[in-house]
């Protein structure tokens, strides 16, 4: 019957491919949490260095003339083995000091400067960290007192900064053995869950086709979704452990400097009682490190010196029992073996669950998105098992067409993945290559990529479609896999405005031809019976290939940055080709004519467009919704949120809502709109949702306000594209000009809104901000629902050509 064998190896595979999915995202989650541990561990002897520089400068003395700033520093780098240098600059970015010849380092400091490097975000706000190819930059400031008119020291003011440079290789072999531990873990869950799937699926001989596929199905899902558990839940355990480790470390080694001036102060004959100044000090080290909620300074009966603290909970029994949360350093008096008292930390609770949150969060959403990756591999699987020719008694000519018809879903979900990859930062990056452009405002420059590549896209579906019915899908899918691919590798390579401009519209062109080629083969290979599922697991596909790629996406952009994320892009795209090569290059072609006819002459265009009802649905409610969904998604979002701070893989997290709320509304939505005769009801209130999102970012802004908005839109999606489709082809004009052609003018008209999205908003943002520009387009959004209301009839007249 079935080669056994052949299917586990296939299941097995899966497995495999998941929990490689799987290690990569969660190490790479867990990897900037763990660079940032150890860089501030780094940072705790320069801020004694910091300490000593600041209290020079309180006497009064200029940064620029300082005595005995060359001992100190050499003094400082005794302390590391892997320092490369240190460097003193002025407040205006000038070098005055540096552990080299002055000719060896940089003469001036440019925060801004593009070979700074990586900028890594660390819990300490006043640290500032870069990493380039061969080092780890860590920057303080230098705050001086500044004087009042009376000469009196008022307050403190920036003299300039101390800038430590240490070589990437301890820390990176710390990242390798993290690295190396999870790929084991990963391994050991693997071989595990492999020989579980080899048991479970090892008689399947007995079976029948449909029997074998459920089984087959349910039990790969079962197994891989609870290795990735598995594998999430040992990490989050051992990450947390390792954090807290890193962390009492770097609190050990702040309060061990502490404890060693205290000694060298007690060897003058001070007692332990009469040091002054005892509770800033502690406090100075409280306000550096986030993690800490109390200091204290005891005798050795326990009674308290002094003491610095933030208001938190004190109860730490939770987490006391996972590990002991305090540190302990005795202060030795000037007799050997005497014990005048204890330096105590004890770490905040608050803090390391709200750690241990982000981490469960970060795993959840690697979990979510591998799930997704999963299951399309086993839809794809499970469509590929089929019986064996010699023992074939019927045919289910159906069940033939969907599994012919999975290949269009499978093929999606690999091309959306691949190109979906750079989604979430486009407009980041033409921000970083702009250059004025034909006197155009910046924020419509920014917004160029985008709309050039939806006009593309538009274009590019009118010539694929039109081909398609004379030459069939196959030239056009592989010159849109082609063409993608090197629009990908040129975004790579852009070094101007203009130049990324026009890759990204090879981008659109690529995305046009072969989305439009998938959708004739959609439509040629399916019939009448099959074409609805056909089309809803196709549409599974696109937003299946489009949600785990952009959340990976953004996941890489932190690490490799963004021109690497366009050529993995690339590289992924020809994973297109080789499915087609080994599954779609057989399948024999059917004769066009269930397919969408694409091409419509002007006169029919324009007698369609003026019919009442397809000019208030396509200008109130297809080409609004489009503007707004390409405004807020790709436009406005990766920029907003980039600008309040938030990190390049929580844009691309942020962006998954949207195609989540359609993959898990739409389908119980649209049941419910089915079973109601009146569609406009639903379109208004889509358009509603939509346009309320958008306009509550007038009064609420921020990072859960955006959430909202693309929730709700989201939403309003899953209302009205069903609604919207249903009273398109319930119409009189539709239907004399034929479903298939109407609906290629829908989807025009929809790639037409995408284009104008970004520049309009653009526009908006030239004189208003993001937030405001926004607002502006749901408010305008609501207005046209409410036109459409007005101007949409359900039970239109029998004859054509009502105009408006």
């Amino acid at each position: 019957m079935r080669d056994t064998q052949k299917i586990t190896l296939i299941a097995i595979l899966i497995l495999l491919l998941s929990q490689t999915f799987m290690v990569v995202l969660v190490a790479n989650s867990f990897e900037k949490i763990h660079v940032a541990s150890e860089l501030a561990r780094y940072a705790v002897p320069q801020k004694d260095f910091k300490r000593q520089v600041e209290g020079a400068l309180r006497f009064g003395k200029p940064l620029d003339n300082l005595l005995g700033m060359d001992k100190l520093i050499n003094r400082a780098a005794a302390g590391y083995t892997d320092l490369t240098n240190i460097a003193i600059y002025s407040a205006h970015g000038e070098l005055l000091y540096s552990l080299h010849p002055l000719e060896q380092s940089p003469v001036l400091l440019d925060h801004s400067a593009s070979d700074q490097g990586k900028v890594i975000t660390m819990a300490d706000p006043l640290l500032e960290v870069w990493e380039n190819q061969s080092v780890y930059q860590i920057a303080l400031p230098l705050f001086g007192p500044e004087q009042s008119w009376m000469g009196t020291a008022v307050t403190s003011a920036l003299a300039g900064t101390v800038v430590f440079a240490f070589d990437k290789h301890n820390i990176r072999d710390g990242v390798r053995v993290f690295w190396k531990q999870r790929l084991l873990y990963g391994l050991g869950i693997a071989a595990a869950a492999a020989l579980a799937l080899f048991m479970l699926l090892r008689r399947t001989h007995e079976m029948d086709l449909a029997a074998l596929r459920r089984r087959i199905f349910i039990r790969v899902l079962f197994v891989t979704i609870l290795s990735q558990i598995g594998f999430a839940g040992l990490n989050v355990q051992r990450f947390h452990h390792d954090h807290v480790h890193v962390l009492k470390e770097r609190v050990h080694s702040q309060l061990d400097l502490l404890r060693q001036e205290l000694e060298r102060v007690l060897t003058r004959g001070t007692s332990l009682e009469r040091i002054s100044r005892m509770d800033e000090f502690l406090l100075e080290i409280l306000e550096s490190n986030p993690e800490v909620m109390s200091l204290s300074l005891r005798d050795p009966q326990g009674a308290l010196l002094a003491q610095a603290s933030i208001d938190g909970e004190m109860n730490v029994s939770n987490f006391q029992a996972l590990t002991d949360l305090s540190i302990v350093l005795p202060v030795a008096g000037p007799e050997p073996g005497s014990l005048v008292g204890r330096l105590q930390a004890e770490l905040n609770v608050a803090t390391l669950r709200t750690m241990l949150l982000k981490i469960l969060l970060d795993s959840l959403t690697v979990a979510l998105i591998a799930s997704l990756f999963i299951v399309e591999h086993i839809y794809f699987l499970v469509s590929r098992i089929k019986e064996r020719p010699e023992n074939r008694q019927t045919v289910n000519a159906n069940q033939e067409t969907l599994d012919t018809l999975m290949l269009s879903r499978f093929a999606a979900f690999v091309f959306l993945f691949a190109f979906a990859l750079p989604v979430s930062f486009v407009p980041l990056q033409m921000r970083e290559l702009y250059t004025p452009l034909w006197g155009l405002p910046r924020d419509v420059v920014l917004g160029l990529p985008i709309s050039l590549e939806m006009l593309c896209a538009l274009l590019a579906s009118l010539i694929a479609g039109a081909a398609a019915d004379k030459q069939g899908w196959r030239p056009p899918f592989l010159a849109g896999v082609l063409v993608t691919a090197m629009g990908l590798f040129f975004c790579s390579q852009a070094v101007t405005g203009t130049q990324y401009i026009l890759a990204r519209g090879l981008c659109g062109l690529g995305y046009g031809l072969s989305w439009m080629s998938l959708q004739t083969f959609l439509f040629t290979h399916s019939t009448p019976t099959t074409r609805a599922r056909g089309s809803s697991h196709f549409v599974a596909g696109i937003f299946s290939g489009h949600i785990c790629g952009t959340a990976l996406g953004g996941m890489l952009a932190e690490r490799v940055g963004f021109s690497t994320v366009f050529l993995v892009g690339a590289v992924l795209m020809a994973c297109s080709l080789l499915l087609y090569y080994l599954f779609m290059r057989r399948v024999p072609d059917l004769a066009s004519g269930q397919g969408p006819a694409v091409m419509v002459s002007p006169r029919v265009l324009l007698r369609y467009l003026t019919n009442r009802n397809t000019f208030a649905l396509i200008f109130c409610c297809v080409i609004p919704f489009s503007i707004c969904q390409v405004g807020l998604l790709f436009f406005a979002t990766p920029l907003y949120l980039d600008h309040l701070g938030v990190e390049q893989s929580d844009i691309g997290r942020v962006l998954m809502i949207y195609g989540l709320s359609v993959v898990y509304l739409a389908p119980q939505i649209s049941k419910f709109v089915d079973l109601h005769e009146n569609k406009i009801a639903f379109i208004v209130a889509g358009g509603l949702v939509g346009g309320l999102g958008l306009t509550l970012l007038y009064a609420h802004q921020g990072f859960l306000a955006v959430i909202a908005a693309i929730f709700l839109l989201g939403v309003a999606s899953s209302i009205g594209s069903s609604a919207q489709t249903a009273f398109a082809l319930k119409l009189h004009a539709t239907n004399e000009l034929g479903p298939g052609k109407a609906m290629a003018i829908q989807r025009a008209m929809d790639k037409l809104g995408q284009m104008l999205g970004p520049l309009l908003l653009g526009l908006l943002m030239s004189g208003i901000s993001i937030s405001q520009g926004l607002a502006v387009l749901g408010l305008g959004y609501i207005i046209l629902s409410g036109l459409f209301l007005l101007l949409a009839r359900e039970q239109e007249p029998h004859q054509y050509g009502q105009r408006v």
